[in-house]
């Protein structure tokens, strides 16, 4: 579970008439998957005061997200792909611990060079937006973490663990047809599966998982002032959610 570890810089001062909408699941253009096009000055000028950067396997595009979007409160995040092949977000309230925590997911990945032209362009970006370089090995495929795991992974990093999209593709549910008991926190597609886990006592999370610029926002969900004690930063933002302080599109 989330610690007491200092935040990153991006914060905003309370405002009592305000409703945040946060996406916590967006992809950079480092996944081979996402549009070359999903960079900080065109994700940050979306409609959207919170936002995750949660690329596959890897948080190397994070820092420059954080340097670039300086009014959005931005979660450092990744999306981990266990060998049961299920998808798990981690979302961590410093860069040194989500860097941590993707140097050790890379360690744990077998090495597997690709074409770009064929599985999709893993470009890297530094703090001014520039391109400078790419990363050789495809982030596409399964680590060698388990589901357990990546769990751990993530808490002993002060993170809070996220089953993604759990009701399609990669989805938890999807994959193997149902929760594990460690399955506190889920993030869903279908309305019908929100009312099912959140009747069963989980904390159900519903976001975009964009890899477009128009995806972005697609779906979220709302917090209002009063679920946060004082500055509204990443620790803050991933304490919310750990309890639940949150509205969703179906609320």
């Amino acid at each position: 579970m989330i610690g007491m570890t200092e935040s990153i810089g991006n914060e905003f001062l309370p405002n009592e008439n305000k409703v945040y909408k946060a996406d916590l699941h967006i992809h950079s253009c480092l996944s081979p998957c996402a549009d070359l096009t999903m960079v900080p000055s065109t994700v940050c000028t979306k409609d959207i005061d919170i936002l995750a950067i949660t690329d596959h396997n890897t948080a190397e595009n994070v820092a420059a997200f954080v340097c670039l979007c300086r009014d959005k409160v931005v979660i450092p995040g990744i999306e981990i792909h266990t060998f049961e092949d299920v998808h798990i977000l981690g979302y961590f309230s410093t860069l040194s611990d989500v860097m941590e925590v993707s140097k050790i997911v890379s360690e744990n990945t077998n090495p597997f060079p690709y074409d770009p032209e064929t599985f999709g362009y893993q470009l890297l970006l530094n703090e001014s937006e520039d391109f400078i370089g790419m990363l050789d090995n495809y982030l596409g495929f399964p680590t060698n973490l388990s589901i357990d795991q990546t769990i751990d992974l993530i808490e002993k990093h002060n993170g809070l663990a996220v089953f993604a999209h759990a009701d399609r593709k990669f989805g938890v549910i999807y994959q193997l047809g149902m929760l594990p008991k460690n399955a506190h926190f889920v993030e869903v597609r279908k309305r019908e599966t929100w009312q099912e886990l959140k009747s069963t006592g989980h904390i159900v999370l519903t976001s975009s998982d964009a890899h477009v610029p128009g995806e972005i926002g697609s779906r979220k969900i709302f917090f209002q002032n009063d679920a946060f004690s004082g500055k509204i930063d990443a620790h803050s933002v991933i304490s919310a959610v750990a309890l639940g302080r949150f509205r969703t599109i179906w609320d």
